[in-house]
């Protein structure tokens, strides 16, 4: 990417002046629930509603023209009808905004008269404004301080994960989601139908965004193929990427081109290719968060994982789980099985792997010194560890109250568990996951998720990730696995996944 070019998507991220179009006056239209977003969000730039009109909203000027403005602007946010987009976005380039970024639909996704008003655009962009859009939401930087219409209670704290997506929904849904799952947002971009500015100049973009560590992508249709996989090969030496690519489908194709205007494209080759160009692929929002989750948190994932939790179907489930996912769940030395056998002196627990407890409520110093035989003996790279808590929060607590006995405070069993985890996560070197289970999901049970997120939060903050779910857990560090492995493979290193001092 040129400097030029670069310097305005970074005045566009970090806008010192953002100016408004289209239905300021009129409430509870597009473009004054934008502007009301970005007063609630904190904006620390200047504002610039534009009005024939006039007057003022939320106490600031509305200005009858851009012409008017006498401060620098950026950005400018475009939600008129799409025949006085052109007019809109001359006026924007007389003034020298850097990117317009164009709410209106009735674009190419509206047949023959909305792309006749396309070319028009992209033909204006070309004399040296840039335009996100048509027919998307715009952008959302917590740094810069600027967000989407619906993004006002979006987290204001920037981190590594950045987004790039055609669909405004899917945006807006993983910007709210992140944060709850430890995911902090650098920038996230719906783009729309991408007649200028596309899924190769942000991918481009983020590439040497210092501030970007991990990116995701929702797309339904790419211009240039070729052009956005050579980005993507290159982008993935560094950094991770996930996507999301809709309309592969006969009918998902016909609702991307009516959505915005993108052909699917076939969905063999489009996997094929993606892959090879070292992207993880996944088929839903999910899954995009589990892999996301996965690859914030494990710093050195690998296939080999050791499964430990109270209840044989659960291990049955979870290796079901892990072929179809490709991951491994090697059987554990005799040595270690008889090691481990010393807990459970009464029959009926497997002592291979995966670990039944039995108990799903074992005394924390006993999951410690399971958990210590497992990583310090096997040559596993993951431990997962499935934790009910329900079971923990609800059920235990009423029988310590049915027998006259004081009940442990509210989270004190996943408290006692952190620190000693977090150290054998340290010594052995090895990655640990947690599995909260809650499936009794009832108006009763609001305490436990209470409980649940709030030691989520502290797991996570020690680098252990907590999933909702087995299933969750195995997916998403399948695909950090995967990326993690073509990121050392295109490196030219050697990956070891044995324990340290011993060889693969």
């Amino acid at each position: 990417m040129k400097p030029e070019e670069r310097l305005q998507l970074d005045r566009m991220f970090n806008p010192r002046g953002l100016a408004l179009f289209g239905g300021i006056s009129t409430p509870v239209s597009f473009g004054q629930l934008i502007l009301l977003s970005q007063i609630r969000y904190g904006f620390k730039g200047r504002l610039y509603p534009i009005s024939s009109r006039g007057g003022e909203i939320a106490g600031l000027k509305i200005y009858r023209s851009l012409r008017e403005v006498e401060g620098p602007v950026d950005l400018a946010a475009i939600s008129v009808p799409a025949r006085a987009v052109p007019q809109v976005l001359r006026e924007c380039l007389d003034k020298g905004v850097a990117v317009a970024q164009i709410h209106s639909s009735g674009f190419v996704e509206a047949g023959e008269q909305g792309a006749a008003l396309e070319s028009e655009i992209l033909k204006i962009a070309a004399q040296g404004i840039r335009v996100v859009g048509p027919n998307c939401f715009g952008i959302h930087s917590p740094r810069g301080g600027i967000t989407f219409l619906p993004g006002f209670d979006f987290s204001t704290e920037p981190g590594p994960v950045a987004m790039i997506s055609q669909s405004g929904g899917v945006a807006t849904d993983l910007a709210h989601e992140a944060p709850a799952l430890g995911l902090a947002l650098s920038k996230v971009v719906s783009f729309g139908n991408g007649c200028d500015l596309d899924a190769r100049d942000f991918m481009e973009y983020l590439a040497d965004d210092p501030e970007t560590g991990y990116m995701a992508a929702y797309l339904e249709g790419i211009r240039d193929g070729r052009g956005f996989l050579e980005i993507l090969k290159r982008v993935t030496r560094e950094k991770p990427v996930v996507i999301w690519k809709g309309g592969l489908s006969p009918l998902g194709a016909r609702a991307a081109l009516s959505h915005t205007g993108s052909m699917g494209g076939e969905a063999g080759i489009w996997k094929g290719a993606l892959a090879q160009a070292g992207a993880v692929t996944v088929k839903g929002l999910d899954e995009m968060l589990d892999t996301l989750v996965a690859l914030r948190y494990l710093k050195n994932p690998g296939p080999r994982l050791a499964l430990l939790g109270g209840g044989g179907a659960i291990g049955v489930f979870a290796s079901d789980l892990a072929h179809r996912q490709g991951l491994q769940i090697p059987a554990f030395s005799r040595g270690t099985q008889k090691r481990l056998r010393n807990y459970f002196p009464t029959p009926g627990n497997s002592m291979a792997n995966p670990l039944d407890t039995g108990s799903p409520a074992l005394p924390p110093d006993t999951v410690r010194a399971l958990a210590e035989e497992i990583l310090t003996h096997e040559p596993v790279d993951v431990l997962v560890m499935v934790v009910l808590v329900r079971t923990l929060e609800k059920e235990v607590p009423a029988f310590y109250t049915m027998n006259g006995l004081e009940p442990p405070g509210a989270g004190s069993y996943l408290r006692e568990l952190l620190d000693p985890l977090t150290i054998l996560k340290r010594e052995t070197g090895r990655e640990i996951v947690m599995v909260f289970e809650n499936r009794a999901h009832l108006p009763e049970e609001v305490e436990v998720e209470k409980i649940s997120r709030k030691m989520q939060q502290r797991y996570q903050s020690q680098g252990i990730p907590v999933y909702p779910s087995a299933e969750r857990a195995l997916r998403g560090i399948s695909g950090a696995v995967a990326a993690m492995r073509f990121m050392e493979h295109r490196r030219g290193r050697r990956i070891s996944h044995g324990p340290p001092g011993s060889p693969d």
